[in-house]
């Protein structure tokens, strides 16, 4: 702090404003504040956010990560046959996969209880894991499009204001002085070069990111695949028809469509005569809930 005092003292004593001596400050007010403020303003947005997204991307778990995470979401299926206790593992965890995941869950749950066939419930999760992870790897990336938009059309702006200000100079002194005029127009177009020296890293930080952004989502598919298929196949047979049961039973009373309708859906998930009594006696013991389905015509 006291260096910094001095180096400010010295300047001050030379005659010369450490702020207004800066050529950076001194290009930013020759422009015009109200459009080279802005611009530097959005400079700094696109260079946080490149930074923050090469971050985000380098640090998407390898093969060889992901590969741990699933055998210990695998694990924990095979240990607790839980949907929430996998929910709570993940919200334990950072990172791309957990929020894949999670989204994936909570779309399972929402058409569990829409009673969706096991083949549009695995095509629908399918898409729900494309679309959470493009969301994850997209963040912020409208952000740096729009900025190469407006900040194109911001500097052109700022020329048209300085055009307008040097012929209207010319216009009152009734012919003006070329150099006068040449130097007016030379600040006017100084905006459209502050427009296209943000714009342009904005555009090839969009289009670096999008290409990166698409090589990520390839390469997570797979591992989202292997996850639904966990899910689907360890996990939601049992859950599944559990939720059913404790839909068709929430009146207490079961009629003959619920009847027929868990009786196929008994057929297609494949519970075995065993699994089915354990789901019988656990929704007694934990709901109450008396199942009490005839299957001498299943």
């Amino acid at each position: 702090m006291n260096e910094f005092l001095l180096i400010a003292q010295t300047v001050a004593n030379d005659g010369g404003n450490w702020l207004t001596d800066n050529w950076l400050v001194s290009i930013l007010i020759k422009g015009g504040w109200y459009i080279m403020f802005p611009l530097f303003f959005f400079s700094i947005i696109v260079f946080g956010i490149l930074i923050e997204r090469l971050y985000k991307y380098f640090t998407i778990p390898s093969d060889e990560k992901a590969s741990r995470t699933l055998n210990e979401i695998e694990d924990n299926i095979n240990t607790h046959g839980d949907i929430e206790k996998v929910t709570e593992l993940l919200k334990s965890k950072n990172g791309i996969l957990p929020y894949i995941f999670l989204n994936v869950i909570k779309r399972y749950k929402f058409l569990v209880v829409e009673k969706r066939p096991i083949l549009d419930m695995r095509n629908e999760l399918l898409e729900t894991a494309d679309e959470s992870g493009r969301e994850y790897l997209e963040e912020f990336l409208p952000v740096i499009n729009t900025i190469s938009s407006v900040a194109t059309l911001l500097g052109l702006l700022g020329t048209i204001i300085g055009m307008i200000s040097s012929f209207d100079e010319i216009a009152k002194g009734g012919k003006g002085d070329p150099a006068v005029v040449a130097g007016g127009i030379s600040i006017a177009l100084l905006t459209t070069a502050a427009g296209l020296i943000v714009a342009i890293p904005a555009v090839l930080s969009f289009s670096f990111l999008k290409r990166r952004l698409e090589k990520i989502a390839g390469r997570l598919e797979p591992i989202s695949n292997h996850f639904i298929n966990y899910i689907l196949r360890d996990l939601a047979r049992m859950s599944t028809y559990k939720a059913m049961l404790m839909t068709a039973y929430r009146d207490g009373v079961l009629n003959s469509d619920e009847e027929k309708f868990l009786k196929d859906k008994r057929i297609e998930l494949n519970i075995s005569d065993a699994e089915y009594e354990k789901l019988a006696a656990e929704l007694k013991k934990s709901y109450g809930i008396k199942v009490d389905i005839k299957w001498e015509d299943k």
